[in-house]
């Protein structure tokens, strides 16, 4: 493997333990949040569990996305593009690269665009304002962004997982 493709695999191997730390650190949260407002039903609930755990699992799935990615976890239909003769193969294994680049970006910016028009907005219950939770979407996609683009400079075979985003199974790039 050579200085690219290493530099590629450990900054790819990084940013997953990164992600899974704060997906886990989140998770957490987001348990005790929910358990808390089960338990005080009974009494006196907080009115921010319910907020709280709201804005903790929408950045749980957005933190565990890339990750997911990487390893090769997002559904994908592949049963007609295997049947194509190998010249058709390639050209829509590209097409599916550039048109996968092409909705991460797309999202990125929709959702830092949203995310800016809500930064007036509140959420009374936790005093935040709306953009923190609207945020994990630009921060999600741009992390499957950078995941995604990494996976191309490795080679088929280094990844632990070989269905990974990187590579098709016959040694062909694939989203």
């Amino acid at each position: 493997m050579n200085r690219v493709a290493f530099l590629c695999q450990k900054i790819s191997d990084d940013l997953e333990r990164l992600c899974l730390f704060g997906a886990g650190v989140l998770l957490i949260v987001n348990l005790f949040a929910v358990m808390l407002g089960v338990f005080a039903r009974f009494y006196r609930p907080p009115m921010w569990t319910m907020d709280l755990a709201k804005v903790t699992l929408v950045w749980t799935v957005m933190l565990g996305a890339a990750p997911a990615l990487k390893r090769g976890e997002h559904m994908a239909i592949t049963i007609l593009v295997d049947k194509l003769p190998q010249s058709l193969h390639r050209f829509v294994v590209a097409a599916r690269v550039v048109v996968f680049f092409g909705i991460l970006l797309f999202m990125l910016i929709l959702g830092v665009k949203y995310a800016w028009n809500m930064r007036l907005f509140t959420i009374m219950s936790l005093n935040i304002k709306q953009t923190i939770p609207l945020m994990a979407i630009p921060v999600g996609m741009g992390l499957m962004l950078i995941e995604y683009t990494l996976s191309q400079f490795i080679p088929f075979g280094t990844h632990r997982n070989d269905s990974s985003c990187g590579n098709d199974v016959d040694g062909e790039k694939q989203p």
